[in-house]
């Protein structure tokens, strides 16, 4: 009875898929020669069920299927899936690290660079915009001697 708990509980974490088929394999024969041998497909379910979230992908479709997997069959698809997965993984820190490499270099020649946009010298109001704002004292340019609102 243990042994069956064991398998049902039997969760892979974060060890290897051939360390997890191994560890699921090995309960399963201890009962096959206790008790009666498991079928397929519940040791199928055995093991999908003990995987977790970053194998749901591939889980799925071998849960619908009409015919049982035999576990030499589920052991390729499986450590297939896990190589596919540890590819994914490093493309995806390979493009983070040209990201970043590409954001440190283009940041750091930043600094150097320097706009000439601004015209050298003292900067001119336009006449309009002097027009709108009044004069320091207050009053407008038009000689009346009342203060603009700005």
């Amino acid at each position: 009875m243990q042994l069956k708990e064991e398998l049902t509980l039997i969760q892979r974490g974060n060890r290897p898929i051939s360390d997890y088929l191994h560890a699921v394999k090995s309960l399963a024969d201890e009962i096959a020669i206790i008790e009666h041998p498991i079928s397929d497909d519940d040791l199928t379910l055995y093991v999908l069920n003990g995987l977790g979230s970053d194998f749901r992908e591939i889980a799925a479709p071998i849960r619908a299927r009409e015919k049982s997997l035999a576990f030499e069959e589920l052991h390729n698809l499986l450590v297939g899936h896990e190589h596919y997965l540890r590819r994914l993984e490093t493309a995806t820190q390979q493009l983070v690290a040209a990201a970043n490499y590409t954001t440190r270099k283009s940041g750091s020649s930043g600094g150097q660079q320097r706009s000439n946009s601004k015209p050298n010298g003292p900067q001119r109001q336009s006449g309009q915009a002097h027009a709108r704002s009044g004069n320091r004292d207050g009053r407008r340019p038009n000689g009346s001697n009342q203060p603009s609102n700005n």
